[in-house]
């Protein structure tokens, strides 16, 4: 995650896939799909700046052999505004869901990657707050 560093630490973003009953399995099956959460969270005497800010976040799933790479659901838009509940999680933590429907990915392995970019809500500018998980590696099974 690129940040602020002192005023502004990132940790994420981290991606755990789950089956349908929401149990964490890297192993998939083609006609029962199953989600992936992208999480992320920051700390620091800047985090107020967050509530103005959107997040951004793609999801890819890379076919491990031959191309083309698959979008996953749609990007999400998270309101830097609206963070997880806290308890149980840190103050400043977000999360996308993105639904891998049954039946839209071959049956085979897949190397995840998510993709978090942020803009500022009235604007729409970038701001340079940026971050990306390369893995884990999936497989959809018959």
């Amino acid at each position: 995650m690129d940040d602020f560093t002192p005023f502004l630490v990132g940790v994420g973003p981290a991606s755990t896939v789950v089956d349908p009953d929401g149990t964490p399995n890297n192993i998939l099956t083609f006609g029962v799909g199953g989600s992936v959460n992208v999480d992320w969270s920051f700390t620091g005497s800047a985090a107020p700046i967050l509530a103005g800010l959107n997040f951004s976040v793609s999801l890819y799933a890379d076919p491990v052999g031959l191309p083309p790479n698959v979008v996953i659901d749609s990007p999400q838009i998270v309101d830097g505004a609206a963070p997880l509940p806290s308890p149980p999680n840190l103050a400043n933590a977000y999360q996308a869901t993105f639904t891998i429907a049954p039946g839209s990915l071959a049956v085979g392995a897949y190397r995840l990657t998510a993709l978090l970019t942020t803009t500022e809500k009235t604007t729409g500018a970038s701001v340079p707050i940026a971050g990306f998980v390369d893995g884990p590696i999936i497989q959809v099974a018959p």
